[in-house]
C-alpha cells in the first residue's frame, strides 16, 4: 500500500513518493532504485526507472503516480498531467491523484470551462469508473465462488433451512456477477469512456480540417490540455475539448491517455 501525501494550492508542496509493489521478478529493484534517486532529486533517473518499468509490460496506479510526480518535479507539465490521467485511470476516485490533477491543470495555459453532461451519460461514466479493474475482477471472482459454493450446498444437503439459505446466497452471487460482471466488461470494451489524450507540445493549432493550413486554424491548444478524439484520419484526429470546442489537431502533438 503506498503512502502519500498531495500536492495542495502551491508547487513547494509535492506528493511523497508512494512505494510500489510490482509483482514483475526484478521489477522491485528498479523502482527502488527509481525512488531512491527521486529522494535523492534526481528526477531524470527516477523517470528512466520507473519508464523502464512501464515499457517492460507492467503498470499500476501507483506506477502512473510515481512516474507523474517525477515529471511535474522535473518540469514536463504534459507529463505529469498525462500519467496522473492514468493512474486515476486505474484506481477512479483517489483523492490524492484527483488534487494533484486539479492543482496541474490550474497551471496550464488554456482556462477551459467544461459544458454540462447529459445525466445518463454522467452516470454511465460514474458507474464504470466506481472500482479498479482488480478491485472489479476480485469482487466478480468473490461472486463466481460464492454463487458456485451455494448452488453446491443447495444440491447437496438435504436440510430445507440450508437450502433455502443457500439458495438466498445464491441469489446474491448471482447478482454481484451480473452487476459487476457487466460492470468489468464495459471497462474492458471501453463502453463510456471516451478515448482521450494530453496535448503533449507546447501550442499546437486546432484547425478545421486536417490539413497543414494556416488559413483553416481555428484556436490554439496548449500543453497539458485534455481532449477527447472522435474520429482519425491519417496522422490527424479531430478532438473536442471539454468546452464543446471541436478541431483536427495532428497525433503527433498528443499522447493517449
Amino acid at each position: 500500500m503506498r503512502s502519500r501525501k498531495t500536492l495542495r494550492g502551491s508547487l513547494g508542496l509535492f506528493t511523497l513518493l508512494a512505494s510500489i509493489a510490482v509483482p514483475l521478478a526484478g521489477q522491485d529493484e528498479i523502482v527502488a532504485r527509481g525512488n531512491q534517486t527521486y529522494q535523492e532529486g534526481d528526477y531524470a533517473s527516477a523517470i528512466e526507472a520507473y519508464e523502464a518499468v512501464r515499457n517492460g509490460g507492467f503498470t499500476s496506479a501507483g506506477l502512473e503516480y510515481n512516474l507523474g510526480n517525477a515529471y511535474f518535479k522535473s518540469g514536463s507539465l504534459g507529463r505529469a498531467i498525462l500519467h496522473w490521467e492514468r493512474a486515476l485511470a486505474l484506481s477512479p476516485g483517489d483523492p490524492d491523484t484527483q488534487a494533484n490533477l486539479d492543482l496541474a491543470r490550474s497551471l496550464t495555459v488554456d482556462a477551459i470551462e467544461p459544458m454540462p453532461t447529459f445525466w445518463l451519460v454522467s452516470a454511465a461514466s460514474w458507474w464504470v469508473g466506481l472500482f479498479s479493474r482488480g478491485a472489479l475482477a476480485a469482487l466478480v471472482a468473490i461472486g463466481w465462488l460464492t454463487l458456485a459454493g451455494a448452488l453446491v450446498t443447495w444440491i447437496l444437503s438435504r436440510n430445507e433451512s440450508v437450502r433455502s439459505a443457500a439458495r438466498w446466497t445464491a441469489v446474491a452471487g448471482a447478482a454481484v456477477v451480473l452487476v459487476l460482471g457487466t460492470n468489468l466488461l464495459l471497462r474492458e470494451l471501453g463502453i463510456a469512456q471516451p478515448e482521450r489524450a494530453v496535448i503533449m507540445v507546447e501550442a499546437v493549432a486546432a484547425r478545421a480540417a486536417p490539413a497543414q493550413d494556416d488559413d483553416l486554424t481555428l484556436f490554439e491548444v496548449h500543453e497539458g490540455t485534455r481532449v477527447r478524439l472522435d474520429q482519425r484520419t491519417g496522422e490527424w484526429a479531430e478532438v473536442v475539448l471539454d468546452d464543446g470546442k471541436v478541431g483536427w489537431i495532428p497525433l503527433s502533438a498528443m499522447e493517449i491517455i
